[in-house]
């Protein structure tokens, strides 16, 4: 059964795979040191074949000689290897193929700004990949990422790296290193006079004030002095009463207060009596 498991699973992650990797036809492919090239020259034996382009970007060629390949396109590289061979050919018709590529991709899924896959060179770390798919979103959870290479599943927390600014979480990523940021679970429920109700992620040391902004705001009909924070303490539920007044008016950080997941923040409209919207919120929640 756990292999059966393990099949489907790597069955599932392919698939997402091939479906990320954008096609190199996109654009035209750049040549690299090392790699490894089919050169096609009509009727002229001697010169066709595979050819390694040299670490200082070089390729070496019987009657051509040395040609500087790395960073020539394909069909860049076709037409200098046919101005060259012309001093010997008559109309030399060449052909030019990549037979084997070092060009190495890592892949981020999950909840990043554009996930897919992304081509990484030697030392590159997670920040690096994550930076290139756009950064993180807003629902990710960071502590949670995980790093899938081969057979192992690397924990990361780019909580530390990003928000706390910890290098040590920096991982160095290998080429088919697959990082999965996952969406958080842990939200609050922003309810009432707010400009997109709804639920928003929620980590640790957000306060009141931050859930409101990622709400949209108040509202004009908001009562900023009667706002509700609703929290489910074992079978029972607390409601602690904020007035946020106090906080804008005279920085009175005691009530902008830290939230926990699942805490659900009501702000009623002006004139609303306190039990009158409560009593229903707490018969709806089960609270």
């Amino acid at each position: 059964m756990r292999g059966t498991r393990r099949v489907e699973a790597g069955i599932v992650l392919g698939v997402l795979l091939i479906a990320l990797v954008s096609p190199a036809s996109a654009q035209e492919y750049t040549i690299r040191p090392g790699d490894i090239l089919e050169i096609s020259v009509l009727g002229e034996p001697t010169v066709s074949g595979p050819a390694t382009v040299t670490p200082d970007g070089k390729l070496v060629l019987h009657m051509a000689g040395e040609i500087p390949a790395a960073g020539r396109t394909l069909s860049q590289l076709t037409q200098m290897i046919t101005a060259e061979l012309r001093q010997f050919v008559r109309d030399p018709q060449v052909a030019v193929s990549i037979r084997s590529s070092r060009r190495q991709f890592a892949y981020v899924l999950g909840r990043v700004a554009r996930p897919g896959a992304y081509e990484i060179e030697a030392g590159w770390t997670i920040s690096q990949l994550v930076a290139a798919a756009g950064g993180p979103a807003p629902e990710a959870a960071l502590a949670k990422t995980l790093v899938m290479r081969k057979e192992r599943t690397i924990p990361v927390d780019l909580e530390k790296l990003i928000i706390e600014g910890n290098a040590s979480a920096n991982f160095t990523l290998e080429p088919d290193d697959v990082v999965l940021v996952p969406e958080t679970k842990e939200r609050v429920l922003i309810m009432g006079q707010v400009q997109k109700p709804g639920a928003y992620p929620v980590k640790a040391g957000d306060r009141l004030t931050d859930a409101l902004g990622a709400a949209g705001g108040l509202t004009s009909n908001a009562s900023v002095n009667e706002v509700g924070v609703i929290r489910r303490q074992g079978d029972k539920s607390a409601v602690t009463r904020v007035n946020l007044n106090k906080f804008y008016k005279d920085a009175d950080t005691t009530q902008n207060i830290v939230l926990k997941p699942d805490d659900i923040v009501f702000v009623p409209e002006k004139g609303a009596d306190w039990l009158t919207w409560l009593t229903p919120l707490l018969l709806l929640f089960h609270l």
